[in-house]
């Protein structure tokens, strides 16, 4: 019975509330001036901290071990760098890759999430005119919304050149195996990730000769949280104590390396037609005089200059300077005067 829940009063209020609209508070709102709005973030944007020494070791051998692998996949001169390392939501991160990119989602197992690498429109384009035997030209307007058969058959190889050299370098913090995931060309069309998801996204400049791109390796959340901590402080303090005997080593090791040492002589341009007609007694002009220093290489770069001559029955070179070397300095004046290389 409402009569015994209610007082005299209570019920004539809510009588003057439902039938005349009077509503009376004994507690006066504070003026709109006063009042305090406090903000709430829901969005777990702080799970993993802004700063990972471990993922930053991580991304600077890869920058190592994939330039090494793209230049001897396409023969040419490749330099990568990283552009910045940002903590975005998935909806962030599509706005950053243009239309059409070659994505390929990843599994890192044992570890959960959709990881991706996506190479962006110019990235992928030159990469694919250089292993069909183009010579790099971009074309300024490109059309295409995605890759045809052939071309997606050459960028998977690219892809999985990619992700064995990630999967080599996560060895410092997990054992993990990379699986190749679904491809696509639209980032919109990716549905396992929900806008809202958070990753930790590297932006690579990637430059092939004249020609440069953009290499995306987005890293969820959920992929890192596990192993958050090897991230932030094992691999850090690891990797300090390892480098002063790992120098050590490296050191004593460089001493005892064979290397090939060429002296170039000089250069001449030879149409093949007079190539072809070449005998044996024919002289060739170069370009060098008698007197001029020669240039001597090390595995193809040039570190120092000198005379070429005989020593003790052998064809030599002698060592008059060393303008090419970061080392200059650290060789004697007496051994740079007297040794010779056979």
């Amino acid at each position: 019975d409402i009569n015994n829940i209610l007082s005299p009063e209570e019920l004539q209020a809510l009588s003057g509330a439902v039938f005349d609209g009077i509503v009376e508070s004994k507690d006066k709102p504070a003026s709109s001036s006063n009042q305090v709005v406090t903000e709430l973030d829901l969005t777990d944007r702080k799970t993993l901290p802004a700063k990972m020494p471990g993922l930053d070791i991580i991304n600077n051998r890869f920058i190592r071990k994939f330039r090494a692998a793209l230049s001897t996949l396409l023969r040419k001169v490749v330099e990568i760098d990283i552009i910045s390392n940002n903590h975005l939501n998935f909806a962030e991160v599509s706005k950053s890759i243009p239309l059409p990119s070659y994505i390929n989602l990843m599994q890192f197992e044992p570890l959960p999430g959709t990881p991706f690498v996506a190479f962006d429109t110019k990235l992928s384009m030159v990469i694919l005119d250089y292993l069909c035997g183009g010579n790099g030209q971009m074309v300024k307007d490109i059309t295409k919304k995605e890759f045809g058969s052939i071309e997606q058959h050459l960028m998977a190889k690219v892809a999985r050149v990619t992700i064995t050299c990630l999967q080599d370098i996560w060895k410092i913090i997990l054992p993990i195996t990379i699986q190749t995931g679904d491809l696509e060309f639209d980032i919109r069309y990716i549905s396992s990730v929900s806008q809202d998801e958070m990753f930790v996204v590297t932006y690579f400049s990637t430059k092939i000769e004249e020609t440069t791109g953009i290499l995306t390796l987005a890293l969820p959340y959920t992929t890192l949280e596990p192993i958050k901590q090897q991230l932030t402080h094992t691999v850090g303090q690891e990797e300090q104590k390892i480098n002063h005997s790992w120098m050590n080593n490296l050191e004593e090791y460089v001493k005892q390396t064979d290397a090939n040492i060429t002296v170039e002589i000089g250069k001449k341009t030879v149409a093949v037609r007079d190539l072809l007609k070449m005998k044996i007694g024919d002289t060739i002009i170069l370009d060098q005089f008698i007197g001029n220093e020669l240039s001597a290489y090390i595995e193809g770069t040039p570190k120092f200059k000198g005379y070429a001559g005989h020593y003790k029955g052998n064809n030599a070179f002698k060592i008059t300077s060393i303008p090419f070397s970061s080392l200059k300095g650290e060789i004697k004046n007496d051994e740079k005067n007297t040794n010779s290389i056979p």
